[in-house]
Order: C-alpha cells, then structure tokens, then sequence
C-alpha cells in the first residue's frame, strides 16, 4: 500500500507545475551526466563512528558527508539523498537495514541520487539542520531523518522517518524516491532556483543573535525570573517537570543544585530547589533509568514513565550523568547520586573503552525489541533462588499483571511485563521480607549478577566499537575529575591526567581537533564546535585538579582557534568550519535539542576562563554578557543559567607555590565551578568572596568548611 506524507504531497503540487515549464531549449543545452567514479561504491569504511560503520557494507553507495557531495552531484546532475540518524536512537539502524534487504530499493537510490548517511553524534550540525526544518513545519524532530538536497546544498523536501516496520519504511521511500525523482526528472532548473530561494529565505530569517545585557543587576534579575519558572515546572504528584519531555533532566538537577549556593537568591527560594532535587532525584534513581543490572544511565524514557526506558545508551550520557551526580554528592550528600555516578563510569569503561585507552561514542548498533527488557514474574523467579525472588519481587516490585502504569501503556503492549528497578530502599525491603539488612543486600548483589546474565543471553549486548571518540573521551576526563572532587580518590585524579594527555595527542592534529585519532581533520572527523567546547571544558577541569597552568593555558588556546574558525562576520556562532561546511545555513546551536548547547557551554568556559584571569578573544565577548530568553524557556536553556550564576556564584581561590601537601589536596578537591583556583604566590590560600572580600584558610579544614551547606 502507497501513502503520501503532506510534505511529498506539497513536492507532487510542484512537480505539475514544473511539468508546464519545462523548457526543450534547456533540456538541449544542458551538458550530460557525468559518471562519477566514487558515487559507484561504498566510501565509510573509514569513518569515525559505529552508526556509520554498520553501514560500511551495505550495498548502497552511501557517502560521507562532506562537501565534495556536492561536487559529486553537480557533476552526476543528481540530488543528495540524506539520511540523518544515530546508533542511539531506535529506528536508525533498523531503517538502514529495511532499505539494504531490498534489491529494488537500493538499485533506485543508487541510480537516482547521491547517498549520504551522517550520525549527529560527529555532524552535529546535521542534528540542528533537521530540527529547523521540522520547526518550519510546526513538527518535533525524530530521527532518523530523510533531506533531499539540491546540487548546490539548499534543502529540497525533508520528513522524519517514524520506524514501525519494513513494510511500511520501504512504502515510505517507495513513495517519496518517486514523487522526489520525477520531479527532477521533469524540471531539475526549477527544483534548483526554488530551494536556493528558500534558502535565502531561511538566511534573512534567522534569529538575531542573543541579546547583550550589559548590567549585572538585570542579568541576576532574569537568573532569578528564570529559576523560579524553572522550579515551578516540577509536578511533585507526577514527579516530572512540565515541558521536559522523556530526556534524562540532567540539567536540571545540575542547576538547581548549584542555585543552592547561590547567596543572590532569597533562602526561602534555595530551600525549595532543595525539596524539588530531594523529590525528583530520588524518583530517577529509583527508577529504570539507572539500570540495577548494569549500573549504566539511559538518555531518555518512552512514553509517561522513567521504567519504560530507551535500551540504547551511550557515553557521553555516562560522561555526563557521572560528573553532575558526583557534584550533587559532594555538595548535599543527596543517597544514591555516588553510587549512580561511579555505576556510570564502570559501565563506560565496561563498554566504551577501547584498547588505547581512549573512548567511543556508543557500541555498534543492531535491532533491540523494547520487551527484550521486561520481565515476566515468572521468568525472574526461574532465574533466581527463592529468597533472591521473595527479596527482587519487593526491591523491583514486581507485579503479576506488571508495573508499568496503564496510562503508560494505554494499548497493554506490555501487559504481565515488569521494569527492573530499584524501586524500594533496601532498608524498606528488609522489613517487608524479614531478612535483615546485610542479607537483603547480599541478596539484592547475587541477584543482580544472575538477572544480568540472564538479560544477555535474552538480548546480547551490542559488539564493542574500537574507534575512538574526541567528543566521548573529553568528556569522560570531566566526568574523572568531578569523582576526584567528590570523592578524594586519587586513581580518579590519575585516570583523569592519563585521559586528557592521550586525547590531546591523538586528537589535536596540526592544531584542530579531529574526531578520527591521528589523521587529518576533513569532512565527518572535523571537529565540530561542541567537541571544541568541551575539550575546553575538559582542559579547565584538569587545570583546577592538578593546580598546573599548562591546561588552562591550552583550554585559552583551544577557545582562541574556535574564535577565529567558527564565528561568523555577522557574529553567529557556527558549529562546523567553513571548510567543512554542506549546507551554508548558520543555524546556531544555542538550546538544549540534545543534551549541552555549545552555545551554552562555550559562555561556561569564557566564565571560567574570565575567573582565572585569562584573556578571552573579542570575537567572543557577546557571549560573556548576552542572554537567550532564560526567563521564558528555561528548561531549554539550563546551561546558560549555569553559565549566567557563574559570573557572581563562585569563589576564587589563590593557593600559594611552597603551600604543604595537605592545603593543596584540599584545593584540588573543592567542588569545580563553584571554586576556581590557581597557584599564584609563595604559600598560604587566599580566597576572594563573592563581595571581593579575601580571606585566608590556614588549614585543610577551613578550605573545607568554605563549602557552606545553604
């Protein structure tokens, strides 16, 4: 059965009236096709990424992207047909295997078009592209995600592509590949003068550029407005917040943790921040989300509820959840945050680190059936003894009929299936069983071991992915540092060092970054202006652990090369090189679509670099003292709330060169943002307070006593 999507509908409109102007004179000048050697095979074998290696032997003559497509497809007169996706999201995968099982469908679009297939996790900038486009039509973007590009670069026709079956994703291209090929077949002139109009359009229609707000009052009274809407959100009944939608909300649990040390807030405002993290923080660990089984955090739910998960995960969600739960540790103790942040970095080292050390993105993509995750009673208790049962039932509580709610499941898909979590406190579960508490944990661990290799043998893991990731291992020296901090642990300070100083050998060549090790920085591999910034963010971290200069002296260096390669004359922030650029549209990536905003990290870094007493470049003072609309969207815009408190919500610290051993651990270890630190004159610490007053800490345990719980 054929359909038509409206926006295909829209391209068939097109097409008839191309058909009325359709010149022969044009069809006789125009120069043929040239045949293109390298559109005539398979070319991503080399590249970076595990999404992209899974379609290394497709029979389709998938290309990389880069702009030679462009070249390629001037020269063979044919459109670009891309296909966006990622080894996280489900339905990519599974799509690009529904169009490689059929002969008919791969002859066609290697035929007809130049196949490109890119992975938002290394082009980022095809991420946002598709979140634009789907924004023109009023729409939310999913992936994967089809565009149709003219010779030139200018989108054609575009539509996110809603995997349900084969059947119906080939009915989709089957549809689209011939509505989109006779309409260039008719009038490829048209289609070209029409899409480099609308893209002009998009051009003269993009955003201003965030607002200065030159007075710090008025910037602390929009911070304020903005957390006070932020927590309002919060439904302590439904334990979620209002517009977050199925994202793990590590951001927010990271800003209203650090608003509680802000002293430019109202106490009765800090203490609310503290009720909503307590509710909320305690309703993600106990859920699915931070999987009993393996200890790894998934990025986002499905539907209403956090025990009906995504089962795909990734690194840099490991990366991220372990460096803000660490933080939330080391500031209020809130249970469960330490153990949720060290689960995370065992899981990535388990499955994300490759045999050099460094770290992939994700491991290599297959099909996952979501009830491959769920549990029947039944198949729990066959696995386990009779006291591991009686102690997992309570701990996961688990239902005959299961526990996913039934809003959730409103067409009982998973009706009799249950959710591993762990949902009831050990504590609560000693006294519903009656075992005492010891017993109930060592039951709880030899269960979790025998659940575990029973889920692998149900659902086996993914294979590993060797190729590593700029993106993936920058973040996880973060993500060591925060632990350092949190926990005094000195193998985290080591594993830190050792990470940061192999990323930046194999991943910095002739002074870019490049998210292939030691090769030359071209086209997908281009470090985008993300990676940038949290290489950045990476370089800050191990200056403010180790005390030594010489990473934030290359952090300013890092910040100095994204200044002069990725802003605009216009003063847009771009988030690839124009020398790597496709699609010549400078969508700025300045909202949380898919985690971090790079427009939202890169004001961190210039804060944290303006704190230590570092020049930051011109190119990129607006983004010291603009503001996107925090106030009316904060939800989306938590890393620049972050970025904005850091100007006034933070202490430095000046530790002397000959200070003892023990006042130095004990800088090292304060948490990182709130206090920025440097070595600077002979001994002692002196700290300059938020009203510029300084004060001096003799001893480790007045640098201690500096974190003052609110």
């Amino acid at each position: 059965m054929k359909f038509t999507s409206p926006i295909f509908a829209a391209a068939i409109s097109i097409s008839l009236i191309c058909c009325k102007s359709k010149s022969t004179s044009e069809d006789q000048n125009r120069i043929p096709p040239e045949v293109v050697p390298e559109i005539q095979e398979n070319r991503l074998g080399e590249e970076p990424s595990a999404f992209l290696a899974s379609a290394a032997d497709s029979k389709i003559n998938w290309q990389p992207w880069s702009p030679e497509v462009l070249d390629f497809a001037k020269r063979s007169q044919r459109m670009v047909l891309v296909l966006i996706g990622t080894a996280r999201y489900n339905g990519c995968f599974e799509t690009l295997e529904a169009l490689d099982r059929n002969p008919t469908m791969v002859e066609r679009i290697n035929r007809n078009f130049v196949p490109v297939l890119t992975d938002i996790d290394l082009t980022r900038e095809t991420g946002l592209l598709a979140y634009n486009l789907s924004s023109e039509a009023k729409a939310s973007v999913s992936f994967p995600f089809l565009i149709l590009l003219s010779p030139e670069g200018n989108p054609v026709t575009w539509h996110p592509i809603q995997y349900k079956s084969d059947r119906e994703t080939l009915a989709f291209f089957d549809n689209s590949i011939e509505v989109i090929s006779r309409l260039w077949s008719d009038d490829p002139d048209y289609v070209t003068n029409d899409s480099a109009l609308k893209a002009d359009l998009r051009r003269d229609s993009l955003p201003d550029p965030d607002k200065e707000v030159p007075e710090m009052e008025e910037r602390q009274r929009r911070y304020e407005a903005a957390m006070r809407r932020l927590e309002s959100f919060y439904d302590e009944d439904l334990t979620s917040l209002a517009g977050s939608g199925g994202l793990f909300p590590l951001g927010v649990f990271d800003t209203l943790a650090l608003a509680r040390y802000d002293e430019s807030l109202p106490p009765s405002q800090r203490q609310k921040f503290g009720e909503t993290l307590d509710s909320f923080i305690q309703t993600l660990l106990s859920s699915a989300m931070v999987d009993p089984l393996d200890g790894g955090v998934h990025p986002a739910r499905r539907g209403s509820t956090w025990n009906l998960v995504m089962g795909r995960r990734d690194c840099s969600t490991q990366a991220r959840a372990a460096r803000i739960f660490a933080r939330m540790h080391q500031l209020d103790g809130y249970p469960g945050t330490l153990e949720a942040a060290v689960g995370a970095i065992r899981f990535a080292e388990t499955y994300y680190q490759t045999p050099n050390g460094l770290f992939s993105l994700s491991e290599k993509p297959d099909s996952m059936e979501t009830k491959s995750w769920l549990w029947t009673v039944d198949q729990v208790s066959s696995v386990l003894s009779d006291d591991e049962f009686k102690v997992w039932k309570t701990y996961s509580a688990l239902n005959d009929i299961g526990n996913l709610p039934s809003e959730a499941d409103p067409n009982r898909n998973y009706f009799r299936l249950n959710s591993l979590a762990a949902a009831v406190p050990p504590e609560e579960v000693a006294k519903v069983t009656g075992f005492d508490l010891a017993e109930v944990k060592s039951l709880i661990e030899s269960g979790r071991k025998k659940l575990r290799k029973s889920r692998e043998s149900r659902a086996p893991r993914p294979a590993p992915d060797h190729s590593p990731s700029a993106l993936a291992s920058f973040r996880m020296v973060s993500a060591y540092a925060s632990l350092y901090t949190a926990t005094g642990d000195a193998s985290y300070l080591e594993k830190a060092v050792k990470l940061g100083e192999a990323s930046r050998k194999h991943f910095l060549k002739n002074r870019f970054l490049n998210e292939r090790p030691d090769g030359e920085p071209e086209g997908a591999s281009d470090g985008r202006a993300f990676s940038y910034a949290i290489a950045i963010q990476a370089g800050l971290d191990l200056g403010a652990i180790t005390l030594e200069d010489d990473w934030y002296l290359w952090a300013q260096d890092l910040t100095t090369l994204l200044a002069e390669n990725f802003v605009t004359k216009e003063g847009r922030l771009l988030e690839v090189r124009q020398v790597s650029q496709v699609v010549e549209i400078d969508y700025e990536d300045r909202m949380m679509v898919f985690d971090d905003s790079t427009a939202g990290q890169l004001r961190l870094n210039l804060q944290r670099l303006l704190a230590l007493g570092f020049q930051t470049p011109p190119s990129l003072s607006a983004w010291l003292n603009s503001l996107p609309p925090i106030d009316n969207f904060p939800i989306i815009f938590t890393d620049s709330l972050i970025a904005t408190a850091h100007e006034w919500n933070h202490l430095t610290v000046k530790l002397g060169r000959e200070s003892p051993q023990e006042l130095v651990d004990a800088v090292r270890t304060l948490p990182l943002q709130l206090f920025v630190r440097r070595r600077e004159g002979s001994d002692g610490v002196t700290i300059t307070l938020q009203n510029d007053t300084e004060i001096s800490a003799n001893t480790a345990e007045d640098i201690k006593n500096l974190i003052q719980k609110p």
